[in-house]
C-alpha cells in the first residue's frame, strides 16, 4: 500500500442558481456611476466624495467671481457718461459676458449623454447662426438635430489598429500575395 491519501474523482454536482447568483444568460443591468460607486469600498467612496466636493467648491467660487464681476459692471455702467468710450466698452464687455455664459450653458447641455452631441462646437455655431433657441434661451435640440443630424449619435471609438498613426494598417505581405501579383491575379 502507498502512503499517499486517496483522492475523490467523483464530479461535484452542478450548482443551481440561487436568487443571489444571477444566471449566466441574464443580461447585466446598464452600468451607471451611482450603481458603480455603491459597489465600491468605503475608502474609494470617500476619495470620490472628496474629489466631488473640491470640484463643486471650485465651480461655486468661479460662479461667485463671475457674479461679482457682473455686479461691478452693472454698477459702473450708470456712472459712465452717455455716449463715451467707457460706456461703449462696458456695454461690449457686458454683451461678451452674456454670450460666454450662454455658450457655456449650451456646451454643458450638449455633453449630456441623452443629447449625444458628437461635435458641440459645430452645434453651437449652427444654433447661434440660425437662432435655434426656445423662448427661455435654451437650445432647441430637436431643431438642431433636424438641421444637422450628422452632429448627433452615439460616440464610437476608432477601433482600427493604425488609428494612432494616421495611416491605414499595412497589409501583410506573404509569398502567396507576391505570386498572385506576379501572375496578375491579385
Amino acid at each position: 500500500m502507498s502512503d499517499t491519501p486517496a483522492t475523490d474523482t467523483t464530479p461535484a454536482p452542478a450548482a443551481t442558481p440561487t436568487p443571489e447568483q444571477p444566471q449566466a444568460d441574464a443580461t447585466p443591468a446598464p452600468l451607471t456611476f451611482d450603481g458603480w460607486i455603491a459597489t465600491q469600498d468605503e475608502p474609494v467612496k470617500q476619495l470620490v466624495s472628496a474629489r466631488f466636493l473640491a470640484l463643486e467648491s471650485t465651480v461655486k467660487a468661479t460662479r461667485d467671481e463671475r457674479d461679482t464681476f457682473k455686479q461691478q459692471l452693472k454698477e459702473l455702467l450708470p456712472k459712465a457718461e452717455k455716449g463715451s468710450e467707457l460706456e461703449k466698452s462696458l456695454n461690449d464687455i457686458s454683451t461678451k459676458l452674456e454670450q460666454a455664459e450662454r455658450r457655456a450653458a449650451f456646451l454643458e447641455d450638449a455633453v449630456r449623454p441623452e443629447i449625444q452631441c458628437r461635435n458641440p462646437r459645430a452645434a453651437w455655431t449652427l444654433a447661434s447662426a440660425q437662432g435655434l433657441f426656445d423662448k427661455k434661451d435654451r437650445p432647441d435640440w430637436t431643431a438642431i438635430k433636424a438641421e444637422a443630424p450628422e452632429l448627433f449619435g452615439p460616440l464610437t471609438a476608432n477601433a482600427n489598429a493604425g488609428a494612432g498613426t494616421g495611416k491605414p494598417v499595412p497589409t501583410a505581405k506573404n509569398m502567396n500575395a507576391f505570386i498572385r501579383a506576379a501572375s496578375g491575379r491579385s
